[in-house]
């Protein structure tokens, strides 16, 4: 299970493109994580992708990439996660 770090409290997860006069893109990022809990396994995929995203100064996360599967023979499930980063325009 992976933890939001305090930083990371801040990025929202935003649904579509945000406008490009008030946010800039500053990379992607990719959170990964697995459970054998499908649920805990997605929560703690979005908690690293907004921990990276907050590492890269991001407020705003998009998810372009939501992949889930099963981890042979440990009965678990790997979530994978690849989004981008924004931050505000200065």
């Amino acid at each position: 299970k992976i933890e939001l770090q305090p930083q990371a409290e801040s990025v929202e997860f935003a649904y579509e493109t945000p406008s490009p006069t008030a946010y800039k893109f500053i990379g992607q990022v990719i959170g990964v994580a697995a459970s054998n809990d499908t649920e805990v396994a997605q929560a703690s995929a979005k908690n690293d992708l907004r921990n990276k995203a907050a590492a890269l100064g991001a407020v705003l996360v998009t998810i372009d990439e939501n992949t889930g599967e099963a981890v042979p023979l440990a009965d678990k499930t790997k979530v994978k996660l690849v989004g981008r980063a924004y931050k505000p325009v200065d």
